[in-house]
C-alpha cells in the first residue's frame, strides 16, 4: 500500500511537470529582456559602469589637470621666457604665467558672458510659457525610451540656438521626467537622461552662440602676411549658416536621439503624470504667487511697481529694438555673444509677468553657475600657462605638419588632410582648455594662419577648430555642472554614454569636413 501511494505520487509529479512543460512550449512566458539586452544597451551599460570607476569629480580633474599642464610646460616649453631659464627661474614664470591666466581680464570677462549665456537660459526655461511647454511635453511620453528622445531632442535643437538655453531645458526636462520614473527604473534610466540633456553641447558650436564662428565675425582673425600682419573678418554666413552645416546639424538633432534612444531597455515601465514642474522662489516672489492665489490686493505704491508688467515689457522691448537695429545695420555679422544674450535676456523679459519673478527665475540658476565660477578660473590658468609656454601652438602646429606629412606622403590634397589634423587637435586642446572661447584664442590663430599659408578658406580651419571642441565636450565634465545641480547626478554615472556618443560621431564630423 504504501509502495502504491508512492508510485502514484511520482506519476503524479510525472504527469505535472510534463503537463507543465508542455504548456510552456504551447504559451512561452514572457522573453526576459534584462538577460537580453541588445548589444547598444549593453555597450552603454559598460562604458557608464567604467567611466564610474575612472572619472573623478569636474572639480578634482580641472586641479589634476592644472597639475599636469604644469609639469608639461615646465618639462617641455620651449618658448623665450620660460624654455631658455634655469629650473627655479622657470618654475617661477609659470607660476606667474599661471596667476595672470586666473587673472585674465578678457578671460574674466568671457566668464561674465558665460554666465549670463546660462542665466538668460534659466531665465528663458523658467518662464511661465516655457515652464508650462514643459509640463506638457513631460506628459505626452509614457515610456523611458520616448522620455530619452524628448529630452535629447529638446536639447540639440535648444543648444543650437543657444547653448545655455538648450542645456537648462534639458536638465529640467530630464529632472522632472526623472521624477515621474517608477523607482525600479530611475537608478538605470537617470543617469541616461542626463546624457541626453547633455548631448546638445555636441551641437552648440556650430549653432547660434557657437563661440569661434561669432568672434571672428566680431573681431576677426590676425592672419600674417610676409612681414605684415592683417585682420579677416568671416561673416557667420561663410561658418554657422552654410548649407554644410545647417545639414550636419539637423543631421545631429534627429540622430542623436534616435540613437540614444537605443540604449533603454524594452522592459521598463510606463511614467507616471502625478508630478509637476516647480520650483523654489526667492521669498518677495513667493509672496506675490500668494497673494495672486488667495485675491488679495496689493495697496502700496512699491507692490504695484514690483508687480506691474509694464516696466519689464518696456525693458524687453528696449532690448528687442536694440539687437534689431544692430542686425539692421550689420547683418549676420551682427551676431555675436552680446547680440545672443541680450536678444535671450529680453525675450526672458517678455516672457515672465514682472521683473521681480524674472529675478526669482534667474536666481533659480543662481547654484548653477556656482562651478562656472569657481572652475573658470583654473582653466583659463591651464589656458594662460598652454599658451604663454607654447604648448597649445605647439600641439596646433605639430598636427598642421603631421597634415602635411600625411597629404605627401599619401599623394592627396593638403585640403584633405588639414581639416580632419585640425579637428583632432581641436578636440584635444578643448579637453584642457573647455571653453570654446578661450580655446579659440589659444588655437583659433595658429589654425587661420596654417590654412591660409596652404591656400585654404579660413572658414574650414574654423569650423574644424568648433566641431573638435563640441566633439569632446562629451568627455570633458565641465559644462555638465549644471545639469549636476538640477538632477543630482554625478557625472561619473552619465559621462560613459557621452563617451560612446562621441566614439560613434567621430565619423560624422570628418565626413562633413571633407564634404564642406
Amino acid at each position: 500500500m504504501i509502495f502504491s501511494v508512492a508510485a502514484v505520487r511520482r506519476c503524479g509529479s510525472r504527469t505535472a511537470f510534463y503537463t507543465a512543460t508542455f504548456m510552456a512550449r504551447s504559451n512561452p512566458a514572457p522573453v526576459d529582456h534584462q538577460h537580453r539586452r541588445s548589444l547598444l544597451v549593453r555597450l552603454g551599460e559598460g562604458c557608464s559602469r567604467l567611466s564610474e570607476a575612472l572619472l573623478p569629480d569636474p572639480i578634482v580633474l580641472a586641479v589634476l589637470m592644472t597639475i599636469g599642464v604644469f609639469a608639461a610646460a615646465f618639462l617641455l616649453s620651449d618658448s623665450p621666457g620660460v624654455g631658455n631659464a634655469g629650473a627655479a627661474e622657470r618654475a617661477v614664470e609659470l607660476v606667474r604665467i599661471w596667476f595672470d591666466g586666473i587673472w585674465s581680464p578678457g578671460l574674466l570677462r568671457f566668464a561674465l558672458q558665460m554666465c549670463l549665456v546660462l542665466l538668460t537660459g534659466f531665465g528663458i526655461a523658467k518662464s511661465p510659457p516655457i515652464g508650462a511647454g514643459i509640463g506638457r511635453l513631460a506628459r505626452v511620453v509614457r515610456s523611458p525610451r520616448g522620455a530619452v528622445m524628448l529630452v535629447a531632442t529638446v536639447s540639440c535643437a535648444g543648444c543650437w540656438l543657444n547653448w545655455g538655453f538648450g542645456l537648462v531645458t534639458g536638465g529640467v526636462l530630464a529632472a522632472e521626467l526623472g521624477r515621474r520614473l517608477d523607482p525600479n527604473d530611475r537608478r538605470r534610466t537617470l543617469p541616461l537622461l542626463v546624457a541626453a540633456a547633455y548631448s546638445g553641447m555636441m551641437i552648440w558650436h556650430g549653432g547660434l552662440s557657437g563661440s569661434a564662428p561669432l568672434e571672428v565675425a566680431r573681431a576677426g582673425v590676425s592672419i600674417c602676411v610676409g612681414e605684415y600682419a592683417q585682420i579677416e573678418r568671416i561673416d557667420v554666413a561663410r561658418t554657422i549658416l552654410t548649407a554644410g552645416n545647417l545639414v550636419l546639424s539637423a543631421l545631429f538633432i534627429v540622430g542623436i536621439p534616435l540613437l540614444l534612444s537605443r540604449f533603454t531597455t524594452s522592459t521598463e515601465t510606463a511614467i507616471s503624470d502625478s508630478a509637476a514642474v516647480g520650483g523654489i522662489a526667492p521669498p518677495e516672489a513667493q509672496r506675490m504667487q500668494v497673494e495672486r492665489d488667495t485675491g488679495k490686493q496689493t495697496t502700496t505704491f512699491a507692490d504695484r511697481l514690483n508687480q506691474t508688467r509694464f516696466l519689464s515689457t518696456m525693458l524687453g522691448m528696449l532690448g528687442v529694438a536694440a539687437v534689431v537695429m544692430r542686425a539692421a545695420n550689420d547683418g549676420s555679422a551682427a551676431i555675436d555673444l552680446n547680440f545672443v544674450n541680450l536678444l535671450f535676456l529680453s525675450a526672458g523679459l517678455l516672457l515672465h509677468r514682472n521683473l521681480v519673478e524674472y529675478v526669482a527665475a534667474v536666481t533659480a540658476g543662481g547654484g548653477a553657475i556656482v562651478g562656472i565660477v569657481i572652475q573658470f578660473p583654473l582653466y583659463a590658468g591651464i589656458q594662460g600657462l598652454m599658451k604663454d609656454s607654447g604648448l597649445s601652438a605647439s600641439i596646433s602646429q605639430a598636427f598642421v605638419d603631421g597634415a602635411i606629412a600625411a597629404s605627401s606622403a599619401l599623394g592627396i590634397s593638403e585640403g584633405t588632410t588639414f581639416p580632419i589634423s585640425a579637428f583632432i587637435s581641436a578636440g584635444i586642446v578643448n579637453f584642457f582648455v573647455p571653453s570654446g572661447g578661450g580655446q579659440w584664442i589659444v588655437q583659433g590663430p595658429v589654425m587661420c594662419n596654417a590654412a591660409a599659408s596652404l591656400g585654404l578658406p579660413l572658414e574650414k580651419a574654423v569650423m574644424a577648430a568648433a566641431y573638435g571642441d563640441e566633439w569632446t565636450n562629451m568627455v570633458q565634465p565641465f559644462w555638465a555642472i549644471p545639469l549636476m545641480g538640477l538632477t543630482g547626478v554625478n557625472a561619473r554615472s552619465f559621462m560613459g554614454y557621452c563617451a560612446l556618443l562621441m566614439v560613434l560621431a567621430a565619423p560624422v564630423f570628418v565626413i562633413a569636413l571633407l564634404l564642406s
